[in-house]
């Protein structure tokens, strides 16, 4: 059994329609395709098959496997294979790692030709041991005695971390072992390995028969452990063994072993094993569910929620709808290797004979988001191009979406089978994010994508509670506005030098269809959207500040207000790898897989006696029709039209666009509304009737007129009793006494006003002063209004003579009489209080917004009759 070779793929047309889809997405991520490193080996040998970032001390090396190369070291044997050390440094240039194997047994002779070296690689996680292997190698030493089949048994080279050396390892090999198939005769060790700290992991599929098994070597104990399958849990057949590979899924010390085998029952099934002594004991299994599908042809084990255990990956390559898209199922471990499959599955772009999931690699953490991530390769897809896909890890698990595509095509030099192998979580040009490596075998080649660097952004935009529509703090060309405040706040976590971000920033951006936004920026009064820019420093708060305009007219007040801000990276390069690398552009880490976006709402305040609005509406209807001896009448064939007179009242609180609906017979055709509907601001005023409790009367209203809508005055004997607005306070030590007075009630129908609009009452009064002087106590009259009414006080004349006169001589009347009393007692003092007049005044009113007027009328003095 071997692997696929190009002589079985098939050559097939696929659809593009998910490639533009993607939209261009090779660029969305931070794996750079504008500075790739390309490799390139002989003609032929599938140089590409497999590759492996590996780094020892300052060396940093690509190493590729070539299984049909030519031996440099071994120019009699017939295509063994070849491992490649690539410098990826100044050079970029590529040489053979000699090895082979010198003696193997007593009852062992080595056959190199058409091993298949370098079919996998793998390595140790931290400057340690490189693993190369090739299955199909071969002991011929009873075939050449007694004539019987050569055993592939199949065999790995251990190499130390600077590559100088190598140890090779056959652990299929048995002295009494001469039986093709039969137990490990045939076992084509290494066809996929997996090294971790101290576990060298072959797969064996050829093993009883093909049934498979797992090969783990102790290198701290140098125990060879071995799956073997008394119980027939196995079946014969299943290639158990074809793809491998390590985690924690017991508990995060733990180290236990996956295997795949892609054709149990010819759905596929994969294995969790424990080592104990000397045997592998099956702990787990997940199984595929569609025939032919290939479930098992991969396997990665990788933390995906950062949780400390391991969660599982298998791939179905072959899986199909049409025919061999394939597909990626994802397993969550809930403990104790409870794997819990995922309800979905990853697919790429699910497109014609990609063979999605031929590969599966542990990139680790590329995008700065404390999640590990994975590469996904479908080395069939766009006519044998081949791409890799990036998924990204999350809380939950893994993005259900990748969040890169990149085929082979886009990298040019003509690629072909690009993401057979992919490698990853070395460190190539030392910017601190962690590159990857494909291989494109059929075109014999191989890729470095580095990773770019990656901006951590955290924004938000806080907004006030509610927007109050009455009251206008700002202004807007000259004129008093409503606005809000909307600050865009952003803080960077970035190693590099400060950055410039640039934003977006839209108001109201879920406005009812049929309504304009209700809000607009500064400038043409148009527009909802405005831009900006900021720059940033690392871990330093920075907040610009927006003023959003209320439109006038707005009826929408129950919609809540959505703004969003958008932002991006401005063009910057960063180069922190030394002249050897060009430099990158960081990019903007896109957590959750979503896009640099920031939402916030607010609402309108709204004036509502309890916590839910409640409207009170009252709909009248009238029709205008004809009388005749008072009954209205209508006569069919002679009239035209039919006029319905309609009105509508609100006696609660606010209610938003009522509409009114007629149902008509069908033989009447509506034609128009002839009124249209019309708000009016009615300002209440309230003037002081008599001066409580003499029934005389204070003030007289001689003129009364608007500039700005109509006036209506009620009668002026009718008065309306006010408790909140005009009071009379009579202050006696330390208690407070009030007494309501009556008030003359006036109306002034403004119109519609919009914010910032003046309206002009004139309001002519004249003063009874002899009513002040009846009296004993100071007083006051208080004004104040709910509608912010400024008052100005204007004398149009001088007081009249004969009331001076009488005031003259009231006062030297007092005067004496005063006297008089303190030469009769001079124990005694005593005061009376001064009384003022005022004469004809006009008092003109003007409507604004944001003031009021606490007016007080002092009694004057007696002999001083101006303020």
């Amino acid at each position: 059994m071997e692997r696929k070779t190009p002589g079985n793929l098939s050559c097939c047309w696929s659809f593009l329609l998910a490639y533009f889809w993607c939209c261009n997405l090779t660029e969305c991520y931070n794996l750079d395709v504008d500075h790739p490193i390309s490799f390139s080996g002989p003609n032929g040998s599938l140089f590409g098959y497999s590759v492996l970032l590996h780094k020892n001390q300052k060396n940093t090396w690509l190493l590729v496997g070539a299984p049909v190369a030519n031996s440099s070291s071994y120019p009699a044997v017939k295509k063994p294979g070849a491992i490649y050390k690539c410098s990826i440094s100044d050079k970029r240039e590529c040489q053979q790692i000699s090895t082979g194997v010198d003696s193997c047994g007593k009852t062992c002779f080595s056959e190199s030709d058409n091993q298949w070296l370098g079919v996998s690689l793998s390595r140790q996680p931290r400057d340690g041991h490189v693993l190369a292997c090739g299955h199909r190698w071969k002991n011929v030493f009873y075939s050449r005695k007694e004539n019987q089949n050569k055993l592939p048994h199949g065999v790995c080279y251990r190499y130390e971390a600077d590559l100088k050396q190598s140890q090779p390892l056959i652990p299929c090999y048995k002295d009494h072992q001469r039986k093709f198939g039969e137990d490990y005769g045939s076992c084509q060790a290494g066809i996929s390995n997996f090294l971790t700290e101290d576990l060298i992991i072959m797969g064996a599929p050829g093993t009883s028969y093909w049934t498979g098994s797992v090969l783990v070597y102790n290198t701290s104990s140098r125990v060879l452990s071995a799956y073997v399958d008394d119980s027939s849990t196995v079946l014969y057949g299943s290639y158990l063994g074809y793809s491998v590979g390590a985690g924690h899924f017991l508990h995060p010390d733990s180290t236990e072993i996956v295997g795949g085998a892609p054709q149990h029952g010819q759905t596929g099934k994969a294995y969790l094993f424990r080592a104990e002594e000397n045997m592998l004991k099956i702990i787990s299994e997940v199984k595929g569910s569609k025939l032919g599908s290939y479930f098992g042809a991969s396997v990665c084990a990788v933390d995906l929620n950062g949780d400390g255990l391991s969660d599982l990956l298998v791939g179905s390559p072959m899986y199909s709808t049409v025919r061999e898209e394939g597909q990626v199922h994802v397993y969550i471990n809930q403990g104790a290797a409870n794997m819990k499959e995922a309800e979905f599955q990853l697919v790429g772009s699910n497109s014609y004979a990609a063979r999605f999931g031929e590969t599966i690699t542990d990139l680790g953490d590329i995008d700065d988001d404390g999640f590990a991530d994975v590469a996904v390769g479908a080395p069939q897809e766009e006519e044998l191009r081949g791409a890799i896909y990036i998924y990204n890890g999350r809380k939950t698990g893994i993005s259900q979406t990748f969040s890169q595509r990149i085929t082979g095509s886009v990298l040019g030099n003509d690629l072909k089978m690009f993401g057979q192998s992919v490698s990853g979580a070395i460190d190539v040009d030392e910017n601190g994010y962690q590159d990857v490596a494909v291989g494109a075998f059929l075109s014999d080649s191989a890729v470095v994508l580095r990773t770019r660097p990656v901006i951590v952004v955290e924004a938000f935009m806080p907004l006030p509670v509610s927007v109050d529509r009455y009251v206008a703090l700002c202004s807007d060309n000259g004129l008093p506005a409503v606005c809000i405040n909307a600050t865009v706040c952003f803080r960077v976590h970035s190693d590099y030098m400060q950055q410039m971000l640039q934003y977006n920033l839209t108001a109201d951006t879920q406005h009812k269809e049929s309504f304009p936004s209700r809000f607009h920026f500064h400038g043409n009064g148009t527009s909802n959207a405005t831009t900006g820019r900021v720059k940033t420093r690392h871990d330093q708060l920075t907040c610009v500040p927006h003023q959003a305009f209320i439109r006038k007219d707005v009826r929408d007040i129950f919609t809540p207000i959505h703004f969003e801000v958008s932002y991006t990276l401005r063009e910057h390069t960063v180069h922190n790898g030394g002249s050897t690398f060009p430099a990158l552009k960081p990019i903007l880490q896109q957590r959750g897989g979503h896009s640099n976006l920031v939402a916030n709402k607010t609402e309108f305040a709204r004036y509502c006696s309890l916590a839910n609005c409640s409207t009170n509406l009252q709909v009248s209807a009238q029709l205008v029709l004809p009388q005749h001896n008072n009954m209205p009448y209508f006569a069919v064939g002679n009239g035209k039209t039919i006029m319905l007179n309609t009105t509508l009242v609100n006696t609660g609180d606010d209610a938003f666009l009522p509409r009114l609906q007629l149902r008509f017979p069908s033989n009447l055709h509506y034609i128009k509304v002839l009124d249209a509907v019309s708000f009016i601001l009615i300002l209440e005023i309230d003037i002081p009737k008599i001066l409580s409790p003499y029934p005389y009367r204070l003030l007289h209203v001689t003129d009364f007129h608007v500039c700005l809508g109509i006036f209506i005055s009620c009668h002026l004997s009718l008065f309306k009793r006010s408790s909140r607005l005009l009071l009379y306070y009579y202050i006696f030590l330390l208690f407070n006494f009030s007494i309501i007075l009556l008030n003359m009630c006036m109306f002034a129908l403004l119109g519609d006003m919009d914010i910032g609009k003046e309206a002009t009452i004139h309001m002519e009064v004249k003063l009874n002063p002899t009513v002040l002087q009846l009296s004993p106590f100071c007083n006051s009259v208080v004004f104040h209004s709910l509608y912010q009414v400024v008052l100005e006080a204007h004398f149009s004349q001088k007081p009249q003579a004969a009331v001076e006169v009488f005031i003259i001589v009231v006062s030297l009347l007092v005067g004496l009489l005063i006297l008089a009393l303190l030469i009769f007692a001079l124990w005694k003092v005593s005061t009376t209080p001064l009384y003022h007049t005022q004469d004809r005044m006009q008092t003109h009113y003007k409507v604004q917004t944001n003031h009021s007027l606490l007016l007080l009328l002092p009694f004057l003095k007696m002999h001083n009759l101006k303020y």
